[in-house]
């Protein structure tokens, strides 16, 4: 249940971070600002969102390990035959 806590909160923070950095990014162009600034924050808009992303990739890839762990163990149990034979 952790994992997939987890794993929401990283999508949820990923889409409220990339909200943000677009509107900062929009403000920044559309309000005249000082042109030594403006390459720092177009920087910023583009690496914050690309940091939330690898994060939630993280969560995801969390979020499914108890699945491949399940399926290794399946396919350590030996094969039977079916009663009937089919």
């Amino acid at each position: 249940m952790h994992d997939r806590r987890r794993a929401v909160f990283s999508g949820a923070c990923m889409v409220l971070i990339a909200l943000i950095c677009g509107g900062l990014l929009a403000a920044a162009m559309l309000v005249p600002a000082p042109l030594v600034v403006l390459p720092f924050v177009i920087v910023t808009c583009i690496a914050c969102p690309m940091a939330a992303t690898y994060e939630a990739a993280e969560a995801l890839a969390a979020l499914r390990e108890p699945r491949r762990q399940l399926r290794r163990e399946l396919d350590r149990l030996p094969e039977t035959q079916h009663p009937l034979g089919y």
